[in-house]
This record gives C-alpha cells, sequence and structure tokens, in this order.
C-alpha cells in the first residue's frame, strides 16, 4: 500500500460515495483561492463514517502535498496550466491527479466519475467535460511502481521510498528544477536550503514522508515495557506504532510522557538551568515545551503565555494541578513591568520550514510574501521577551524553521539591537528519507541562547 493511503481503505458507496471528496475538493478551492499564503483549514466530516473521514483527510494531504507534481503532470498530460483555471476547477484536477498517481486502492472511474460529477454541481454543467478529458490523459500517463526513484525524470518520488513511473512525460532535465517539480517545493525554498551544508536531495525528499508520532518517554523508564513504543534513534524518545485510535489511551495510561518530536524537544533539554526562579514560556501553545520546562527547572514558578483562548483553556486544563505553572494572556505581562524574569523562551510562530513533512500547506508560503510578515512578528515576540529580563537573564529564542533570516539573522538582530550576548546558536537539521525507518525521523528546529 502506497504511503499517501496508508490510513485509507475505501470502497466507494452508492450515496455517500461523494461525500468525502467533497469535503476534499472544498477545501482544496480555498487553498487554490489563496495559494500560496496557505493557513491550515479543516474538512467538514461531521456525519462521516470513519473509513469517508480518513479518504477525505487522505485527499486533502496528497493533493497539498503534491500540488506543483500534479499540476505539472497536468499540463504536460492535457496542455492545460491549472494557473489559468478557476479554483474549483483546480482543485477537482489536483484532487482527481491525486486519487489516480497516489492511490492505489480507488479505482480509476470512481476517481473520475465522482470528480466529474463534483465539477457539475460545484463549478458549472460545461466543467464535467474538461475534467472528464484532463483525468482520462492523466490515468494514461501511470505506470508501474519501482523501489526506488533514483532522480528518474521519467518517474516521481512516491512517500513510502518507492517511485511511480511516468508514460510519455518526463520531469524537467535540470536536477535542481526536477526536485522542485518531483517533490513539489518552490525553487527558492530550495536555494534557501542550498547555503545549508547539507544533502539537498536529502531535505527535499523528507517532506515527502507521513511523519511518525514521536513521544518524549525520557521521564517514563517502563515504556520499553509496552509494545506500542518503540525507540526511537535519539535518546529519550520513541515512537508510538499502536493504532491511531488507541494513541489517547496509550497517553493516559503513561502521563509522564507527551507527544514531541526529538527537534523540538533539544530547544529545552539543551538548557543547563542556573539558579532561575522566575521562567516564562512565552509562546506556550499546548504545553509541550511547558512541561520541559517544569521538569529542567525544578525551582521555578513557570508562566506559560499564550494569545489564543482555546489554547489557554487547553493550558489552564493541562496544568490545574500544578501549582508552580501560572497561566496568563501574553498581551497583558507587559503589565507586571520590566525586568521581573529569570528566563524567557520564545519559541515563536515562524515559516514552519523545518516540519514540512507534518505542515503540507506551508511549504508554498515560506518564501512567500508571509514572510516578511513573519519576521516582524518574531522581532515584536523578541522586545516583549527582553523586556521581561532581569538583567543577566537568559531568552531563549527558538523556531522550527531552517531559514537564516528566521534563525541566525534573527539573533544577530537581538544581540545588537535589544542589548543581548549570543551565547550558543543550536540547529537541528531533519532525518529520514521515505522508505526508511520511522525512528530515524526528525525534524528541523533552531535556538539561540541570549544573555541580558
Amino acid at each position: 500500500m502506497r504511503a499517501e493511503q496508508r490510513h485509507t481503505k475505501h470502497t466507494p458507496k452508492a450515496r455517500r460515495a461523494t461525500d468525502p471528496r467533497d469535503a476534499a475538493m472544498r477545501v482544496l478551492a480555498r487553498h487554490a483561492e489563496r495559494m500560496p499564503d496557505l493557513s491550515p483549514v479543516d474538512p467538514d466530516t461531521a456525519g462521516m463514517d470513519p473509513r469517508d473521514a480518513a479518504l477525505c483527510h487522505a485527499v486533502i494531504d496528497a493533493s497539498l502535498r503534491r500540488w506543483f507534481t500534479l499540476s505539472y503532470l497536468i499540463e504536460q498530460a492535457a496542455g492545460r496550466d491549472i494557473r489559468d483555471t478557476e479554483p474549483r476547477m483546480q482543485a477537482a484536477l489536483v484532487a482527481g491527479a491525486a486519487q489516480l498517481l497516489l492511490f492505489d486502492r480507488i479505482p480509476d472511474h470512481a476517481a473520475i466519475d465522482e470528480t466529474v460529477e463534483w465539477a457539475k454541481r460545484r463549478i458549472r454543467p460545461g466543467a464535467a467535460g474538461m475534467v472528464n478529458a484532463v483525468l482520462r490523459r492523466i490515468a494514461g500517463v501511470r505506470g508501474e511502481v519501482i523501489p526506488d526513484w533514483q532522480d528518474r525524470p521519467d518517474a516521481i518520488p512516491l512517500s513510502g521510498g518507492d517511485a511511480l513511473t511516468l508514460r510519455e512525460i518526463r520531469l524537467p532535465e535540470d536536477p535542481t528544477y526536477r526536485l522542485v517539480i518531483a517533490c513539489s517545493l518552490p525553487g527558492g525554498l530550495l536555494e534557501s536550503w542550498s547555503s545549508l551544508g547539507a544533502d539537498l536531495r536529502s531535505l527535499a525528499l523528507h517532506t515527502l514522508i507521513h511523519p511518525p508520532t514521536v513521544c518524549l518517554t525520557a521521564d517514563d523508564p517502563g515504556i520499553g515495557d509496552d509494545p506500542r513504543f518503540i525507540p526511537h534513534d535519539t535518546p529519550g524518545h520513541s515512537v508510538f506504532i499502536g493504532e491511531r485510535s488507541e494513541l489517547g489511551r496509550a497517553l493516559q495510561e503513561h502521563p509522564r510522557i507527551w507527544v514531541q518530536d526529538a527537534a523540538a524537544s533539544g530547544v529545552v533539554s539543551g538548557l543547563e538551568p542556573g539558579g532561575e526562579t522566575v521562567v516564562v514560556d512565552l509562546c506556550a501553545g499546548r504545553g509541550t515545551k511547558t512541561r520541559q520546562l517544569l521538569r529542567a527547572f525544578p525551582h521555578a514558578r513557570i508562566v506559560a503565555a499564550e494569545v489564543d483562548a482555546d489554547r489557554m483553556d487547553a493550558l489552564r486544563h493541562a496544568f490545574k494541578d500544578e501549582p508552580r505553572v501560572e497561566v496568563a494572556h501574553a498581551e497583558h505581562l507587559a503589565e507586571r513591568g520590566a525586568g521581573w524574569a529569570d528566563l524567557v523562551l520564545a519559541d515563536v510562530p515562524c515559516s514552519n520550514s523545518g516540519v514540512l513533512a507534518r505542515r503540507t500547506e506551508a511549504r508554498y508560503r515560506v518564501r512567500s510574501v508571509a514572510m516578511d510578515r513573519m519576521l516582524s512578528t518574531q522581532r515584536e515576540i523578541l522586545g516583549s521577551a527582553r523586556a521581561m529580563l532581569r538583567p543577566g537573564g537568559r531568552l531563549v529564542y527558538s523556531t522550527c524553521s531552517l531559514e537564516r533570516e528566521e534563525n541566525q539573522d534573527q539573533a544577530a538582530w537581538a544581540a545588537h539591537e535589544l542589548g543581548l550576548a549570543l551565547e550558543r546558536e543550536r540547529a537541528i537539521l531533519p532525518a529520514g528519507e521515505p522508505g526508511g525507518p520511522d525512528s530515524a525521523y526528525r525534524d528541523g528546529s533552531y535556538a539561540a541562547e541570549l544573555r541580558a
């Protein structure tokens, strides 16, 4: 079974066959309107059975993960640049092509017929003929599955490590442009990554992986006796290999562990305690790093700050029995005055370019105008964090990005503009390729320690 469909086993049904595709293509049409500045959009799967909901999510994921790849193949096979068509047409063509090329348990007639019917209802009656013609040509270019891509111009890599050969279509001859199309990544992103000193092909292929569930398990020595977990290559971490529906129960049975990638956990685990009594988690999110800070700084009061109301509620629930954690609105911290924190962790919003395997929609916006907005937000947060620090206190700036503008350049700006001393930087590159062991998977991250 191909990785693009490893959670999906779908048999079309008479009345409900279009439901998951309808929900998926509605979401994809919204993405087509906003391309490349995309944000996560949840499909409406209310009332669907689990298999249909799984199909819906799988079609969205595969379509977004390979939007450039599929668009290129559509243009080559049918002579149509989908950027010249309306968003709903783009959604129909990409979703249909994804099912034909990236799923091995959906019959061609189901993928084509249901997409054509959707085009009649959601676009216009005349759109059905175009969708039918294009998707039938796409079905005709599908060749055999081979064990490895090996940069072949007559094949595309798949998420499981194998590759799909193509009939009468070739990817670009230029190796870099071929990688752009094969892995569905903007050329500017690969140009940026070429300065990282890592294998560009490996970084690009990494973004095609369906990531495993990695947990921080260092505080639970008994985790090795649970067959639902296997050791990760990074000490203190394990990979959950049980059924997805069992994850919640497993975490309840092991309350001292939680889901957290090794690159993310390294931001806090790399810190040396220095007698801090007040530690601020300035962008606490759901509290994974707050949990780490509790254990790394056993004598400190932890202030978990957020601006999102739902996340604040989740934080309050997660730490309701922990007297050392205070949940606060980040925008109200300035009211406490200046110089009251010993350490501030600013795990800032970023482009997510180190976690593109998880954030499929993020790959297209990384080098877009959204980057400028993100850089400005990051500097505002750095300024707020600096104001809280006592003399001699530490500011830990972190991202899940690979981009110099968000990482080293921001740390240098903070040192120069905010009067801080840059003491240490740590960059972790993503690891793992399609078809590799789950235990080798790792996201990318960056952290800098600055002293007031």
